[in-house]
């Protein structure tokens, strides 16, 4: 018959006997985490290189609610900044002023243009007030240092132009970066983005969400704006398609018999 030894020091716990309980798994994983840190070290601090996040606006005057409510008003746009004043203007590329941003977000955003930072806007989505018969809209902004490396630079514009399709997908991303996270849009040249989505803001009652993506025909519509001609006339043609098929279905159900 075997005999099995036993000991009664097994039966201590860590706190009774802490030498018997060395961890080489964790001893280990301090090592990597350590390691990770140096790693991590070699790159400029994302607190002073890298900022994100959403702003709201409302329309101003009839030219800013036509923007938003047409297909003028594309998800993703880059909507331009200035000064207005103590407060900061919204403007699209024709130098059309579509809103003047409240002082408490104007201040924050000059507080990084007062840095030298550059900072990008694009439209985010579009929400209705059905009581108010108004619309008001959220845009993504995206601040960093321009006296950063030509490389990280290049990375950051990667990465912004990657949150933005997203964003035009009817994503809803976190906007900010941790360390780690920052580290990975560097290394990866600006290919590795978020994936993982925040919960969508919970409307007011009678308010809804009017635009959270961008169309085929967005899509069309702001490759034209760009210079590409050929877009327009495909535009055209998908809209005269999805026109004549309705009105084929249209036809065929009630009239054809």
């Amino acid at each position: 018959m075997k005999r099995h030894w036993y000991n009664q020091s097994m039966k201590k716990t860590p706190l009774d006997s802490p030498g018997r309980f060395q961890d080489p798994l964790g001893d280990y994983m301090k090592t990597a985490q350590s390691s990770r840190n140096r790693h991590l070290a070699h790159y400029p601090a994302v607190d002073v290189s890298y900022r994100g996040f959403y702003g709201d606006f409302r329309p101003q005057g009839k030219e800013g609610t036509v923007f938003l409510s047409s297909s003028e008003g594309i998800i993703g746009t880059e909507l331009l900044l200035r000064e207005e004043g103590e407060a900061l203007g919204l403007y699209v590329r024709d130098n059309r002023r579509i809103a003047v941003l409240d002082k408490s977000l104007s201040d924050r955003i000059k507080g990084f243009l007062g840095l030298g930072w550059m900072v990008r806007c694009f439209l985010a989505y579009v929400v209705f007030q059905s009581e108010e018969k108004a619309f008001s809209a959220y845009f993504a902004c995206f601040c960093y240092d321009v006296e950063l490396e030509d490389e990280h630079r290049k990375a950051l514009e990667g990465f912004i132009g990657n949150m933005t399709d997203r964003i035009a997908s009817a994503a809803h991303p976190s906007l900010d970066l941790t360390q780690e996270q920052f580290v990975r849009v560097l290394e990866s040249a600006g290919e590795w983005f978020l994936t993982k989505d925040e919960p969508w803001p919970e409307l007011p009652k009678g308010s809804i969400y009017y635009k959270r993506r961008r169309t085929l025909n967005d899509r069309l519509i702001g490759a034209a704006l760009k210079g590409n001609k050929g877009c327009v006339v495909m535009s055209w043609t998908a809209t005269a398609l999805i026109v004549a098929a309705v009105a084929f279905a249209i036809w065929f159900f009630f009239f054809s018999s």
